[in-house]
């Protein structure tokens, strides 16, 4: 029979508030209890696992690497507990509660931004996270528990998730409107060999994509200037140092930039909400993610997109399809 540990509520967070602060005596004033007591506690949970959680043999306490495992498992069970005891006492007009929602930083500031501003008008009272990340960052949070659903771009296989497609997006090549790219209804991804591009790291899935298709074209882009958010991509476009690809729920409007489609066409992503299948949604988390759907389903983010980027030339506008929730 499996032996499950008896832990408490208490004990988890004297865990979890160590390991964010990396301080025994930072977490004790947080926890406003003295220092030895905390160690105490910490001592009896390393007691009852039978491992130890922190490596105190340096000046900064740090998290062996079962400690590593065992604190966002800790975080879970605290926010799911947080979560169903905040269910319980939501009203049927869900007038409290709190969502955490993960997704890439551009559709932070370009989807969720608009979504929320109307959302909060009407629930006040909600209190709402966003994780903001590139798309390996987002399908961490939603994974570990930390975000309720996540907002991201499908690839591959999982079958830990359930998805609802958003809408397809293809991909946009941006650039300023003096550029001699404008005017073009698409621009080829050879007519980009050589062309300067501001680019996410290597690990976004934007550029693997890319790359990838480029090798088998047999050349290489050029990618002269890495950044991590998109606001840093925009400035640098305006600034004429460079192009970028971004998919087309990316687009937002600017008078100097100009935009079109990549060509070849099959070139395309998936947009999709993603949650655990094991993690059930509180009533308050299950409201915002209609709202999400509803967001894509009635068109908004396509009509914000036509304004976008392309200044007097609209960009293309959100190829937007309904689908029922599928396990990738």
């Amino acid at each position: 029979m499996r032996t499950i540990p008896n832990l408490s509520v208490r004990q988890l967070i004297a865990v979890s508030t160590v390991a964010k602060y990396s301080s025994f005596i930072a977490a004790a004033s947080e926890m406003r209890i003295s220092q030895p007591g905390l160690s105490r506690i910490i001592r009896t949970v390393e007691d009852e696992l039978g491992i130890m959680l922190f490596d105190r043999t340096t000046r900064q306490v740090g998290l062996t690497s079962a400690g590593a495992e065992f604190v966002p498992l800790a975080e879970r069970v605290l926010h799911d507990l947080d979560l169903g005891t905040e269910a319980l006492r939501e009203l049927s007009e869900q007038t409290r509660g709190h969502v955490a929602i993960a997704c890439p930083m551009s559709l932070a500031t370009l989807v969720l931004s608009k979504i929320l501003t109307n959302y909060k008008k009407v629930h006040p009272n909600i209190t709402i996270q966003v994780l903001e990340g590139i798309q390996s960052s987002t399908i961490d949070d939603v994974r570990s528990g930390r975000a309720d659903f996540g907002i991201a771009y499908q690839t591959g296989n999982n079958d830990e998730f359930f998805t609802d497609t958003l809408c397809d997006a293809e991909y946009h090549v941006v650039f300023r409107k003096d550029h001699r790219f404008a005017g073009r209804p698409t621009v080829s991804l050879r007519e980009l060999e050589g062309e300067p591009l501001i680019s996410l790291p290597p690990t976004s899935n934007l550029r693997r994509l890319f790359d990838g298709a480029a090798a088998q074209e047999g050349f290489r882009l050029n990618h002269t200037i890495t950044v991590n958010t998109f606001s840093t991509i925009s400035e640098f476009v305006r600034n004429g140092v460079g192009v970028t690809i971004v998919p087309s729920p990316w687009l937002t409007g600017d008078s100097d930039l100009r935009s079109c489609p990549i060509n070849p066409p099959n070139l395309t992503t998936r947009l999709a909400i993603m949650r655990l299948k094991t993690r059930p949604l509180s009533a308050t988390a299950a409201h915002f993610q209609e709202l999400v759907r509803a967001h894509f389903n009635d068109g908004i983010s396509s009509a914000s997109s036509g304004e976008a980027l392309s200044g007097a030339t609209p960009a293309p506008a959100l190829l937007v399809s309904r689908r029922s929730s599928t396990a990738i």
